[in-house]
């Protein structure tokens, strides 16, 4: 049941009980390391009764698709989302033999072991990405080493070759010889995205990008992969890279054309910027492409922007590759859960699903 205490013990279930239509309904179990904690009044703790639940399975229902949807019917909220300690009370939670539950919840969490190993994997890689972005693009190590004498770390001789061995004045300050001053057109063009109404939306292969990301799909696309889109209106310093083609919407900007940019030197380089200085609204934030086209930037030699691509993009379909497995494992994971409860699939069979997937 759900406790009136703030005081968190190890594996209590925390249940988010306001929020969005993302936050709300979340649910976690608690582990022993984060101890000693506390919660604040958005959070519900949900303490069970161990010889009748097991928390893993709980959690496991908890957190299905179907049941967030079941949850919500609760609402006591107006514009807020909101539940109570009684509607927690009154939820219906399929209760098999202990014995079963904790095997049920073994399975699974097979499952979401891999799916959280492939998002922490993503996060390493893009954060490589980034790393080696800073690296060349903006402290300029390659060329600071080669003016010290020193070889650049991690990096081969051919791509070391690429870069001058000394800084020089210019107008955004010491910049690496050879490399010029222009105006962000001269890497990108940005193009105002698409208008799509909700009700012509139709399900399909494409993912539709918002200002906040992605938001649902269609079964056209309106701009060829690999892309960048970031915020037009609403949501402000976003920067989204696509690798399959998509249809933005109108409250965004899309690189229209890559001039001295390539789609991931391009996605980095606008996540530099800060948008939000150059909002052009009022109540609504609004950002006009034309005040970021004409911003001065460092332009580097194409030879140098294009050794870098070639190694962010080939971790950048790492990543998407590995979102793909994430979202076919979750998939499975939500189907298994029902057919387990309903005895519609035995433990053993689950089980060979879960290792082959």
């Amino acid at each position: 049941m759900p406790d009136t205490s703030v005081r968190l013990e190890k594996d209590d279930l925390l249940l988010n009980i306001t929020g969005d239509g993302v936050t709300f309904a979340r649910a976690c179990l608690v582990p022993e390391a984060v101890l000693p904690a506390c919660v604040n009044q958005h959070v519900s703790i949900i303490r069970l009764d161990k010889a009748q639940a097991n928390p893993g399975y709980i959690l496991s229902y908890l957190t299905h698709p179907l049941i967030k949807a079941y949850i919500e019917t609760f609402n006591a909220g107006g514009s807020r989302r909101a539940i109570t300690k009684g509607h927690i009370e009154s939820f219906v939670v399929p209760l098999p033999p202990l014995s079963e539950q904790a095997q049920i919840a073994e399975t699974l969490c097979v499952l979401d072991d891999r799916i959280t190993l492939l998002r922490e994997t993503n996060a390493t890689l893009e954060a490589i990405a980034k790393a080696v972005f800073r690296s060349w693009f903006v402290d300029f190590d390659p060329v600071r080493a080669k003016q010290e004498g020193r070889a650049p770390e991690g990096m081969d001789e051919a791509t070391a070759a690429l870069f001058p061995a000394e800084l020089e004045e210019s107008g955004l300050g010491l910049v690496p010889r050879g490399w010029r001053v222009g105006t962000l057109d001269d890497l990108l063009v940005l193009q105002r995205g698409f208008d799509l109404p909700a009700s012509a939306r139709v399900p399909g292969s494409y993912p539709i990008i918002a200002a906040s990301g992605p938001s649902g799909t269609h079964h056209m696309s309106m701009a060829k992969a690999p892309g960048v889109v970031t915020g037009r209106s609403g949501v402000l310093g976003r920067v989204f890279l696509e690798l399959e083609d998509y249809w933005p919407l109108n409250t965004t900007l899309w690189v229209k054309e890559f001039r001295g940019a390539p789609p991931c030197y391009a996605y980095e380089t606008l996540q530099l910027l800060d948008f939000a200085s150059f909002n052009a609204g009022s109540a609504v934030p609004t950002l006009n492409r034309n005040h970021i086209h004409s911003l001065p930037h460092l332009i580097p030699t194409r030879e140098c922007v294009d050794a870098y691509e070639a190694i962010a993009m080939t971790l950048h379909m790492r990543v998407r590759e590995n979102q793909k497995q994430a979202h076919t494992l979750a998939a499975l994971r939500d189907t298994l859960l029902p057919r387990l409860i309903s005895g519609q699939l035995s433990l053993p069979e689950t089980e060979a699903e879960a290792l082959a997937a």
